[in-house]
């Protein structure tokens, strides 16, 4: 454990004292289901937030749950995830982007799925990773038996199957067309349902294999929806709210099919999402997804496990109030179910709430929690930053403070979420010392999350794990923006048209460029085979790999690909820049999709 490590634990996490015995669970469960809801916050869920929009039975699922009340995330959907997935602090291990090389968990990050594994769990994800796609970060190198995913931050992203709009057959106008086409292990096949109804019918699946296996299973169920683009499946009300009213039934259908299984009571189910709202429903918060204000990391996170005394009933469910985070849930399953964590992997930053989920009377704890909205090449100090803290005097929570800052040009900004829940009430010149108490537990917590700035995690060449990598746009490492999703490459959008690249292997290596993905098949300098995208006066086209020399060839007639080989040591760790000029040698795009393989 290094330096930063040891002072930010022992600055930031307090030991817990306990009034009672703790109400311990006699054995681990058949099973946990993790959900995370793409994109919706409190004010999406109607038991909570009377509206139009219908959710019986996430508010059944909640009116018999234990409640996280007070429960943080990242502010937007890659950070959260890696939280989730490392027990780590939002922007650890190198996560605190959606694209641009700052979206990929690096390799030497443990996750969830390796600690369950390593337990002799089944392991499966449905649905999105976002964490990296391509060795070493796609989920099924990350610790999952079965991973059945889309690819990128979203259906319809640069690195998911080309022409991907959610459904099966049908459109969102009704019309015939192709299927969607997903992944499992890395492998394609077109799906028969609308795609939230698909992950969860994946993972019915996969519990019930595992119990029939009788193995205990970790089933994580990240769902796409409600993430844009709003399209939602037929028969429920159009857009965002049609979205979040699928998750809605598809939640009831979970419920009954564990019910049917017989496996209601035994298995823990947590439902969470990944950030506040891109709705219009703040739920008493302020802002939305991406704010540093509670309304973009505040969410719901409700626990139901009846056998292990999580809920299970209307009586039995209670609010946990402390301040509990997205990097607690892999330290609470360690210490709930006396998992081993395997050697390696980093120090958690988390703490388990096993304590506060099993004893009513346990003590609040007092600690530090932060959560930024970073979304650039590097980290910036101060940068749209919130520092929270219980105050607990006598064994009760007295202030949940909120310290913010938007810059580290901007003045320092204090609110008391427990007495202001909308955070407009600035208290700093009041509590002068809680701001100096708050800034400093700060700057404890960047000197430790400063390690992981640099540098950018390579995608990495190896045929022993993947015959052939495939890169992707969404991932161009630098500052300018990215051409992250399908319409920005039919627009032949710019960036950088770097990736961090690592040749485990020396060897001959084959490098295609292609403005368009092999399944979709579009020529170079024309429009994809929809007829959708610019013609472009590309004749050439150009592969500098750093530390070697820059090679050209040219584009000819409706060539669809341009190839080069190339020799390279073992263990380079290079960049490797693309491009597509005209005959003045004019950069006109870059290769938005670049297949690399080892040579024989």
């Amino acid at each position: 454990m290094t330096g930063h490590v040891r002072a930010f634990t022992a600055a930031l996490i307090v030991a817990l004292v306990f009034s009672s015995a703790v109400v311990a669970a006699e054995s681990a469960p058949k099973g946990v289901v993790l959900v995370v809801i793409d994109d919706i916050g409190y004010g999406d869920i109607d038991g909570l937030y009377p509206s139009d929009l219908e959710t019986p039975h996430i508010d059944a699922f909640h009116n018999e749950s234990v409640r996280l009340t007070d429960f943080h995330v990242g502010t937007t959907c890659a950070p959260s995830r890696a939280a989730i997935m490392t027990g780590r602090s939002v922007n650890a291990g190198g996560v605190w982007h959606t694209i641009a090389g700052r979206e990929l968990l690096r390799e030497d990050e443990q996750t969830m799925a390796d600690v369950f594994r390593a337990n002799h769990w089944k392991t499966g994800i449905f649905g999105k990773w976002h964490l990296g796609d391509g060795f070493p970060y796609s989920p099924r190198f990350r610790g999952f038996d079965i991973a059945v995913v889309h690819g990128g931050g979203g259906v319809g992203q640069g690195p998911d199957y080309w022409g991907n709009d959610y459904y099966a057959k049908v459109n969102h106008k009704g019309e015939p067309t192709s299927a969607d086409v997903y992944w499992e292990n890395g492998e394609t096949f077109e799906a028969d349902e609308f795609c939230t109804d698909l992950w969860f019918s994946r993972a019915k699946r996969f519990m019930k294999d595992s119990v029939a296996a009788e193995r205990p299973f970790f089933c994580y169920i990240p769902t796409n929806a409600a993430h844009s683009p709003f399209n939602a499946p037929h028969g429920f009300k159009k857009g965002f709210d049609g979205l979040i009213e699928n998750v809605d039934y598809n939640m009831g259908q979970l419920d009954q099919f564990l019910t049917d299984e017989g496996l209601k009571d035994d298995v823990l189910v947590i439902f969470t999402t990944d950030n506040g709202t891109t709705g219009k429903r703040e739920g008493g918060l302020r802002g939305r997804k991406g704010s540093h204000f509670d309304g973009g990391h505040n969410v719901p996170c409700f626990w139901r496990w009846k056998n292990g005394g999580l809920g299970g009933s209307t009586q039995s469910a209670r609010d946990v109030t402390p301040l509990t985070s997205a990097m607690d849930l892999l330290p609470t399953f360690i210490d709930m179910f006396g998992l081993k964590k395997p050697a390696g992997g980093q120090p958690l930053d988390g703490i388990s709430l096993k304590p506060l989920l099993l004893n009513l009377d346990s003590a609040p704890v007092e600690r530090t929690i932060v959560v930024d909205t970073q979304r650039g090449a590097s980290l910036k100090k101060w940068f749209r930053a919130c520092v929270m803290r219980d105050e607990v005097v006598d064994g009760k929570i007295a202030h949940k403070w909120r310290l913010t800052r938007n810059s580290d040009s901007a003045p320092l900004e204090l609110y008391d979420f427990q007495a202001d829940r909308d955070t407009d009430k600035n208290l700093a010149d009041q509590h002068p010392d809680v701001v100096g108490q708050l800034a400093a537990d700060y700057e404890t917590w960047w000197t430790h999350i400063s390690e992981d700035q640099e540098p950018f995690p390579p995608f990495v060449v190896n045929s022993m794990h993947e015959p052939e990598l495939t890169l992707f746009a969404h991932s161009w490492i630098g500052e300018d923006m990215t051409p992250w999703n399908q319409p920005h490459i039919v627009q032949a959008k710019a960036g950088t048209r770097v990736h961090a690249v690592r040749f485990d292997e020396g060897g001959q290596y084959r490098i295609e460029l292609r403005r368009w993905p092999r399944e979709d098949g579009g020529a170079i300098a024309g429009p994809d085979k929809a007829g959708n995208g610019k013609v472009l006066n590309i004749t050439q086209a150009r592969l500098e790999i750093a530390g070697t020399e820059t090679m050209s060839k040219p584009v000819k007639g409706d060539a669809t690909s341009v190839a080069f080989e190339v020799e390279l040591p073992a263990e380079t760790t290079t960049t490797v820049t693309t491009a597509f000029l005209d005959d003045n040698d004019k950069i006109l795009s870059g290769a938005y999709y670049v297949y690399i393989k080892q040579l024989p």
